[in-house]
Parts: structure tokens; sequence; C-alpha cells
């Protein structure tokens, strides 16, 4: 029998069935395992995860304590469950995609935080860079690429992930532009990974994404390099070359062993779009795999928020707001999905906040604009309006942190899109 708990209420010999809230907030790498120690509920206790799935038929008693007793203490056993509201309840909608990732394990895996995670971050990305650079220049000359030499590097990359994607993500997105060819594929894997395990797909399938966010740009060893980094407009040589550079990296790929169908597919279709204005083929909608179009949302993300010699970066809010408007080029469902992964929303959204006040994402701050900045305007404990005034939440934040989007149907604001507009133009006192 499921019994969803708050995590203040877990004891000791407890079987975990699944976490709520963001995945970001969890404190275990996996969602499936009994608590054992004092370590494993101090964490769950102290998370800042919403809520969470208890299986009684697989949970055993505290030692020492009656059965009866344990059980008639856990909320929801011979009680009605605790309320949700309907906005809540729709965000925790299980997703379509797939299922959990991966077997249980019976020793889940602890995060260091952000902030630990950041250097053991940086040493996966550089040894993944220096791979992806030495696979280019095998590609060159000529040689088979060795797709199994890119599966340890994905699963590092995964692991970083595991224990707090955000360091991993934000550090690989500060790349220059003598990096940018073999950063951007380092960066496409985790977010692919990342993406994957958000959506819920299995962990098999994940490994396999990542290996094809670092084979994805393969094909780019067939166009000169000052086209690459032409600042100006291409010519229609130069741009038939860049045009073809999907199907030169899948003919390469297809010519090596161990690639994964999910790499060959990323590969060819990452330019696609899915009104058909893409390339190499034009495929349209559902033509278009769930793989191709994952590449494309995280290839396009990387590339705008990336320094580049012919274009300045964008911060995460401005990509996000700019390719959400870019009608017809990606799956506008799956591209919310991608900005719930990420924990960053496009300029514009209503958010819940953890402090439980509503408010609309304006922008980013921070020195590497890794911070989200929040306009505040409504406390949901009172039901009312407040004096607008601005947070600017860190990726490391407990408190405040974003929860996730809201609905303004569901709180009855009227006319919300030009409330929307005075509350963002409003003047906010620095």
């Amino acid at each position: 029998m499921l019994v969803r708990i708050k995590p203040e209420d877990v004891e000791i010999g407890m079987f975990i069935h699944a976490f709520e809230g963001s995945w970001f907030d969890h404190p275990f790498w996996t969602k499936h395992f009994r608590v054992e120690t004092a370590e494993q509920l101090l964490r769950i206790r102290s998370s800042a995860i919403e809520g969470l799935v208890i299986d009684r038929s697989r949970s055993r008693p505290v030692p020492g304590e009656n059965p009866a007793n344990s059980a008639a203490a856990e909320p929801g056993v011979g009680e009605p469950p605790p309320r949700t509201d309907p906005a809540t309840a729709r965000r925790r909608e299980p997703i379509s995609f797939g299922k959990p990732s991966g077997p249980p394990r019976d020793e889940p895996r602890f995060r260091p935080g952000y902030k630990g995670e950041r250097s053991r971050a940086r040493q996966a990305i550089d040894r993944s860079r220096d791979a992806v650079a030495a696979m280019f220049e095998t590609a060159r000359l000529g040689r088979a690429v060795e797709a199994r030499r890119m599966v340890p590097l994905a699963r590092a990359i995964g692991n970083s992930i595991e224990r707090d994607a955000r360091a991993l993500i934000n550090l690989v997105r500060l790349k220059n532009k003598d990096e940018y060819t073999y950063l951007h594929s380092v960066a496409v894997c985790a977010l692919m990974m990342n993406f994957g395990r958000h959506l819920g797909l299995e962990e098999p399938v994940v490994q396999d994404l990542g290996v094809a966010g670092l084979l994805h740009d393969l094909g780019k060893v067939a166009i000169a390099d000052d086209v690459l980094n032409k600042k100006g407009g291409l010519s229609d040589v130069e741009w038939h070359s860049v045009r073809a550079h999907p199907l030169a990296g899948h003919a390469l790929l297809e010519n090596s062993s161990g690639v994964p169908e999910a790499a060959l597919e990323v590969c060819l279709r990452h330019h696609e779009k899915v009104d058909g204005g893409g390339y190499p083929d034009g495929l349209r909608g559902e033509a278009l795999s769930l793989f191709a179009r994952m590449g494309a949302i995280c290839d396009v993300y990387d590339a705008v928020t990336s320094d580049r010699p012919y274009k300045s970066p964008w911060t995460p809010c401005e990509a996000l707001t700019e390719m959400k408007g870019w009608e017809g080029h990606f799956d506008a469902a799956l591209l919310d999905r991608f900005a719930d992964s990420l924990g960053i929303y496009p300029v514009g959204t209503l958010v819940r906040l953890s402090t439980g006040e509503l408010g609309i994402v304006m922008g980013s701050d921070g020195e590497a604009y890794e911070d989200v900045v929040v306009r505040v305007f409504f406390d949901c404990e009172t039901l009312g309006e407040c004096e607008p005034f601005d947070r600017a939440i860190a990726p490391s934040a407990e408190n405040p942190r974003i929860v996730g989007r809201d609905s303004p149907t569901f709180w009855r604001f009227p006319d919300w899109p030009m409330m929307r507009l005075e509350i963002m133009a409003a003047d906010v006192a620095a």
C-alpha cells in the first residue's frame, strides 16, 4: 500500500517509493530504498522536498517498536489524505514519457551540494573536452570513431548531474570562443542526460543520450574552420556545407561500431524543426522522434547561451524566452519540460516560491547569470497582493527557492495578461 507523508514524518525502516517536488531538491540519487540509518533520516527530514510516498508493504517496523503503533503513526493511515490544491496536484501528475529510471539500490548515494560539486564537475568537463577533441581529430584523419570511449565520459558527467545537476550545467555554459566546438558537445551531453532523467526515461536510455550529446556534432569535422568561426554571413556554398554536417556525422557514426541508435538519431536530426523547416530532410511533427526533439532543444539552448565568435551569449532566462517565441521550431510542451529540468523559466513565467509567495520571472542575475530574478507580488497564505519586490534566487538557495510553475487560472487573477504587464512594468526599489 502506498501512503503519502511529509519529510518530517519519515522513520527508519520505511521504504521510500518516490520523492515529490523538484528533482533538484531530492537528497539522494535514487528514489527507491529503505531508510536504514540516522544519517539518511536526517537528510530526508532536512531536505527541501515537498513530500514523499512510502510503500508500507516493503517497510519494516523500527526495532523495538510495535508494528501496529508504527503503522498508526504514519500520516494517511486510517485518515483522509492531506489536501492538495489543484495547481500543485497538476505539477505532481506523472509524466508520459517514461517510468522512473533504474532498479532500486540498497544504498543511495549522497550529494555533496552545489558548491562541493563544482570542483568535481570541472574535472569531468576537462576530461570530456579533451576526449571530444581527440575524437574530432581521429575523424579528421579518416579513422573510425570508437564510440565505446565516450561511454565512461557520459557516465562521469551523469554521475556529476546525479549529485547536483546545476553545478556542471552552469560550469559548462561558461566556455570561451576557442573551446566552443568541443565543450558544446560536453554541454549537450549534460543537458540531454539531465533532461532524460527529468522525463523519467530508463537509465540505459539516459546513458545513450549522454553519448548522443558527445557525438551529435561530429559532422562538423567536414566544415572548414574559417566557415565555422566566420563572423559575417555565409555564402551559399558555405551554408550548404554547414547544412550537410548532420549527414556527414551520421555517415561517420554508421561506419563505427558500438554507436547507440539514439546517437545516430540525434546526430542526424538535431537541426530539424517541428514545422518542417529544418534540415537535412525537413521532417515535421510526429515524424521526429522524442530524441530528435530533445536534441534540437539542448543543442540550441547551449549554442545561444555560449560565447561564440560571431555572437555574444544570452543569459539562460533570455535564451528560454526567445526559444519559446520561435513558433514552429521546437516541441512547445517539451520545451517547457526542458525549462523545468533546469529550474530556469522564460521571462514572464508565473512561479511559486518556497516562501508561499507567487512571482513573475524577470530575468537573470549574478556574476555568471546563474541566479533567477523573481518579482514577488502575491502571498498565497493571505490570498492577497503585496507591494512588488524582486528576489534574486541562486541555484544553491534552499529558501527561498522556486518550487515550480503556477497557474494564473487557479488563482483567478482577472485579466492576467494585463496584470502581468503592469507588475513587470512597476517601479521597484533596488
